[in-house]
C-alpha cells in the first residue's frame, strides 16, 4: 500500500511540473507574440520559397537552408518558426535582423512513416504586415 501511495505522490508531482512547464512555454509565446504586435512592421523576400528534395528514400532525414533578407526599414524579428508537423523541424535566429541583413532558416524533415508526394509547411511568425510568412518543401517519397 506504502509503494502505492509513493507511485502516485511521485506521478502527481511529475504531472504537476510537467504541467507548470507547459503552461511557461505556453506564456513565453504568447509574450513574443504580444511583442511581436507591438514591433514596427518591416518587409522580408527569401531566396525560395519552396525547396524540392526530388525522390528520397523512406525514413531519410533530409535539410535545407533557406535566406531570409530584411527588405523593409526597421529591424526584423521572429518572433517563433515551427513546421506543419513534427516531422518539419526548423531553426531560427532571435537575434534582430537588421534592414538590408540576411539570417538562415535551417529546416530538417524526417520522412520517416511518410510516402509518396509530400509537402509540409513553415509558418515564420514575424513582425511583417502577413506577421505570419509560411515556406514549403516538398518530397517524393519512395517506399523501402
Amino acid at each position: 500500500m506504502k509503494k502505492t501511495i509513493k507511485i502516485f505522490v511521485v506521478a502527481a508531482v511529475l504531472i504537476t511540473w510537467s504541467c507548470k512547464k507547459e503552461v511557461s512555454a505556453e506564456q513565453d509565446i504568447t509574450t513574443s507574440l504580444q511583442e511581436n504586435a507591438k514591433a514596427p512592421k518591416t518587409k522580408v523576400a527569401f531566396d525560395k520559397e519552396v525547396h524540392d528534395f526530388g525522390e528520397i528514400k523512406q525514413g531519410e532525414v533530409v535539410a535545407t537552408t533557406f535566406t531570409i533578407k530584411n527588405v523593409g526599414d526597421n529591424d526584423l524579428y521572429i518572433a517563433e518558426a515551427h513546421g506543419s508537423c513534427g516531422c518539419t523541424v526548423p531553426e531560427v535566429t532571435k537575434e534582430a535582423i537588421e534592414p538590408g541583413e540576411s539570417a538562415p532558416i535551417h529546416v530538417k524533415f524526417d520522412s520517416n512513416g511518410k510516402s509518396g508526394e509530400v509537402t509540409k509547411s513553415v509558418m515564420i511568425t514575424c513582425n511583417t504586415a502577413k506577421i505570419v510568412e509560411t515556406i514549403r518543401i516538398k518530397a517524393s517519397i519512395k517506399s523501402k
